[in-house]
């Protein structure tokens, strides 16, 4: 009979404030030479995944507070496109971790700025069980927390205003599109950049549609190339966690992702050929 694992005494992860509405996440026993079995567990992922799993396993069993151990071992399991796993242990780390908030800690005003090492495998995890929810169709909820991961961290090294532009796309909220892009105004990540465009087509704004359309070919010119083709070619051992901004790479990857939500609006492929001066077809 499996015993069931305990959460770690709340003395394992220690969360103290900086600031007013800023916190740090610490965890004493994380020493310089558990973090280098973690850094071995993780050179293993792309080389012997099950081999790397079964560290990550192993961390967790003595170091149930080593939040990077859960994410790492949901990682892999998404990587091996195994979703199911992959969002039951993302959650199960993610819930860990919200046990260890305070009371009075309030998503909407207090920050875990990424700037601070220590903060960055609460973020990471919280993260990650997001993008499960996304994965998995469940939008609504992968809203929530990336809702609350940006209010967390509001510079969002992360790029979490990607899935939060997609996951809107989804659900047919073109204005909640354009709200993160015009708090990210003249950002060139690619999903808020052609996202704001398609956001402001979808609303019926074709004029500020087309001005928007300027700047995200003027940085990212393959992108829009990318949507218009009528075959697109397949780019080998796609990553999405991994391109070059500008690469034709980038380009294949926002028409993987994001092409349906152009391809779903009416018009809209029309729009993006006539801006560029392409003819039809």
């Amino acid at each position: 009979m499996n015993k069931k694992r305990k959460s770690p005494d709340p003395g394992l992860i220690i969360l103290e404030r900086i600031d007013k509405h800023g916190w740090l996440l610490k965890c004493p026993r994380l020493r310089s030479e558990v973090l280098e079995l973690l850094g071995d567990a993780i050179d293993w992922m792309d080389v012997n995944p099950r081999l790397a799993k079964s560290q990550f396993r192993r961390l967790i069993r003595d170091y149930p507070e080593f939040l990077d151990a859960y994410y790492h071992l949901a990682l892999t399991w998404y990587r091996e496109g195994r979703m199911d796993q992959a969002h039951r242990i993302w959650r199960k780390g993610a819930e860990l971790a919200l046990k260890v908030l305070p009371a009075n800690f309030s998503m909407k005003t207090d920050q875990l700025l990424w700037g601070f090492i220590e903060n960055r495998p609460f973020l990471r995890l919280y993260f990650g069980y997001g993008l499960a929810l996304m994965k998995r169709g469940e939008f609504e909820r992968a809203l929530e927390i990336f809702e609350n991961t940006l209010s967390l961290n509001p510079n969002d090294n992360q790029g979490v205003r990607s899935f939060f532009v997609g996951c809107n796309f989804e659900l047919g909220r073109p204005q909640a599109v354009l709200s993160i892009c015009d708090r990210f105004r003249g950002d060139c990540l690619e999903h808020v950049a052609y996202g704001r465009v398609l956001a402001l087509y979808q609303l019926g704004r074709v004029k500020a549609a087309a001005k928007a359309l300027s700047f995200a070919v003027e940085y990212l010119p393959l992108i829009a190339r990318e949507l218009l083709k009528t075959r697109h070619r397949r780019i080998a051992n796609w990553d999405e966690g991994g391109v070059v901004l500008g690469s034709q790479t980038q380009a294949y990857g926002y028409w993987l992702e994001h092409g349906k939500f152009w391809r779903n609006t009416p018009g809209a492929l029309d729009f993006l050929r006539s801006e560029l001066g392409q003819a039809p077809g």
